[in-house]
């Protein structure tokens, strides 16, 4: 079984083989208040945000991220907010004597029990961080004072302005040293204008980061951390919003929303949205994405790593939208511009077993074992397939 979340954060762009996956965060402090800008960039737009309300002391939380309810962000009452970064592959040694922790379930206690930075910092100096060696997190509470979660690296600062992205500030001794473009263009509109804590500077400068494209800023969030307010925009439109009270919604029992479902059907975002989740035709998307593109060689299929993107948006329909029918159309499709892809095969297989398609699986699996002979996942599975039939 793929691991989605890894692949998703290393697979490339399909017209752009130079670039990976990116996303950005904005925080400023100005006159007592706090905002907080951030963009989230990939492939999927089934994006939601789930509210929990607090409970016995500890504080309400709103959550964002994939369909798995993995956060890739969070914003609590006491007005202290979190993202996650994908980064290269930093070595993390400082482990010993550290509790041995699921990352996902450290980030749920420090947004249910803690509100300021020095709390966060304080904790996470107790934990083995080894899970984050390829990824980073940070942390911004009302003060305006942040901190960066590096594997073996805490980093505290209260700078008016702070901008983050996919790289390591304890590796770089000047932002001049990013060669990301985005970053580029985002510290570029920043450093042209007059800056303001607002909602609408704000929204200007996540526009500034914001990226198009197959991995495109999905959606940007801002945050007033003092008055607990929240700014959405879909698919990087920013002709559009639409505003949350953060106090209101954890007011209401436990519920989660489709990001896309906030804005009117006709949308950009929501049309994009539609079409990525077209269960009749659930091809139609890579069509699209692959367009005049598809004289293109298995070769040059390859190096744009299409079998990533097939994986990512396959394994989402077996796995999340428990549609296997759907993810074997989608590995089908991908199986023809890529006929010797033992992993794709490989994927197909497993599609053919959650549907219980146990000859096609066999069939599927004997194939991949052909063209990649070491594959002990294929020689596992067509044992359990004989169990099976």
């Amino acid at each position: 079984m793929k691991n989605i979340l890894l692949i998703a954060l290393t697979i490339l762009l399909l017209t752009m083989p130079q670039s990976v996956t990116g996303c950005s965060m904005y925080k400023i402090t100005k006159n007592g208040k706090t905002i907080v800008g951030n963009n989230e960039d990939y492939l999927s737009p089934n994006n939601q945000f789930w509210y929990e309300k607090g409970k016995g002391g500890t504080f309400g939380v709103m959550y964002m991220g994939l369909l798995n309810k993995f956060a890739q962000g969070a914003i609590n009452e006491a007005g202290l907010v979190f993202d996650g970064f994908a980064n290269p592959h930093l070595p993390v040694e400082n482990t010993v004597g550290k509790s041995n922790i699921f990352i996902g379930d450290a980030i749920r206690k420090v947004m249910q029990s803690m509100r300021t930075v020095e709390e966060v910092k304080n904790y996470f100096e107790t934990i083995n961080l080894s899970s984050l060696s390829s990824s980073q997190l940070v942390f911004v509470d009302q003060s305006g004072t942040y901190l960066i979660v590096e594997g073996d690296e805490l980093l505290l600062g209260n700078e008016s302005e702070k901008s983050f992205s996919n790289f390591y500030y304890s590796q770089v001794e000047s932002l001049e040293e990013v060669e990301l473009d985005y970053f580029r263009k985002g510290m570029s509109f920043i450093n042209s204008n007059n800056s303001h804590a607002s909602f609408d500077f704000c929204g200007q400068v996540m526009q500034s980061f914001s990226a198009d494209g197959a991995f495109g800023t999905q959606y940007s969030t801002i945050y007033d951390l003092n008055d607990l307010k929240v700014r959405v925009y879909l698919f990087h439109d920013y002709s559009q919003f639409v505003e949350i009270d953060l106090k209101d919604e954890l007011s209401k029992e436990d519920h989660a929303v489709m990001i896309a479902d906030l804005f009117p059907e006709n949308s950009i975002g929501h049309q994009h949205y539609t079409k990525y989740n077209d269960k009749d035709n659930p091809t139609r998307f890579l069509e699209e994405l692959m367009g005049s593109n598809e004289q293109m060689s298995e070769a040059d299929f390859i190096s744009v790593g299409f079998n990533s993107i097939t994986n990512v948006i396959g394994y989402e329909w077996l796995e999340e939208k428990n549609n296997p029918k759907a993810a074997i159309k989608i590995f089908l499709y991908s199986i023809k511009v890529m006929p010797t892809d033992a992993d794709l095969y490989d994927s197909l297989g497993e599609a053919y077993m959650f549907d219980e398609q146990w000859e096609n699986a066999k069939t599927s699996y004997e194939r991949s074992l052909t063209l990649d002979p070491s594959n002990e996942n294929a020689r596992k599975k067509l044992v359990e397939i004989d169990k099976k039939r």
